[in-house]
């Protein structure tokens, strides 16, 4: 996107360097513990310049080749920054320098409930949808200050200018190249078709308008020989995607229902098992209590046994002075 005027420029970019600057700040002010496992949106296919990830918690990474994009971050480039996405759904989007977005939904298993929105605060970005769009505009859409997308399975670039600008007049603009897009307001609503631009302006309330021109704005990037035939590329082998899809996801729902179903065995054996430990704890006082039974009656015994023999060498020793005095007594005699 084209920023002319100095005064302008220089607005623009002292903002973006203070959004850029604040943060890091933020991402150190507010650790917290790791976020609950979020979507997969997609996967970095190209990244070039000034450009960096923002999670929900205002965590802030710089992405490289193959990185996931999830369901939730923010996307924000720089002056030369620029980054392009392989999306869950098959599509592909070509994230343009200056632009600040969000993607706010991402669903891509395959099913009919799968949607997509994206938050467009600022800038542009090309792209090329998937399979999602095929369920219908209201499915597929991107949100503006001014202006909500309806996206059809198309190849389109939506670009917002904000205050301040010398680029053009501030608002939402929508550029189709195949299929077609809508562009809605409480105001009403337009379709803008192939090779055509719809405007919503930032101030003021009218209704969305098909401009007489593509304005001079919408200009290719360093890198917009990607979208070359891209759309026949990626429609050609949609389905075959989507049912890919439609597996791998079947696939981590049984992943996830093993470790369920194994828990619920568990609780259903847990009374059982508690059963079992009673009585195993049961059976082994008992058992200690009959072993310390059977140890005091050997001592018992071994006591009596003790006592009786003592006895017995008192008796034989009685019985062998009385037997000494007789002696003794019959030998004086004679």
């Amino acid at each position: 996107m084209a920023r002319t005027g100095p005064g302008g420029e220089a607005v623009y970019r002292l903002a973006l360097a203070l959004f850029l600057a604040f943060l890091p700040q933020l991402a150190c002010a507010l650790e917290t513990a790791a976020p609950a496992e979020r979507a997969v949106a997609g996967n970095v296919s190209l990244v070039e310049g000034d450009v960096r990830f923002v999670d929900p918690n205002q965590q802030v990474r710089r992405p490289s080749l193959k990185d996931p994009i999830y369901e939730g971050d923010s996307i924000v480039t720089g002056g030369d920054g620029e980054v392009h996405l392989d999306m869950q759904d098959g599509g592909y989007i070509g994230v343009r320098p200056g632009t600040n977005m969000r993607i706010v939904n991402f669903k891509a298993e395959g099913g009919a409930d799968d949607n997509f929105l994206i938050n467009l605060l600022e800038g542009s970005f090309r792209a090329v949808t998937g399979w999602i769009t095929h369920s219908g505009s209201r499915r597929a859409e991107i949100q503006t200050p001014t202006a909500t997308i309806g996206v059809r399975g198309t190849d389109y670039e939506p670009l917002v200018i904000p205050e301040g600008s010398k680029a053009g007049e501030p608002g939402t603009y929508n550029r189709v190249n195949i299929g077609e897009t809508e562009m809605r307001t409480k105001e009403g609503s337009i379709v803008v078709r192939p090779n055509q631009a719809g405007f919503v302006p930032r101030r003021g309330a009218p209704r969305p308008r098909v401009l007489d021109r593509v304005p001079a704005f919408f200009r290719a990037t360093r890198n917009e020989k990607r979208f070359e035939g891209l759309h026949a590329r990626i429609h050609q082998h949609l389905e075959e995607h989507r049912q890919q899809r439609i597996k791998q996801m079947e696939q981590r729902r049984l992943q996830r229902a093993k470790p369920a179903a194994k828990s619920a065995a568990d609780r259903r054996v847990e009374p059982r098992r508690e059963q079992q430990q009673r009585e195993e704890a049961q059976r082994q006082m008992r058992q200690r209590e009959a072993q310390k039974a059977a140890m005091q009656a050997q001592k018992q015994a071994e006591e009596r046994k003790r006592k009786s023999q003592a006895a017995d060498h008192a008796k034989a020793a009685k019985k062998a002075e009385h037997e000494e005095r007789r002696r003794r007594f019959f030998e004086r005699r004679e």
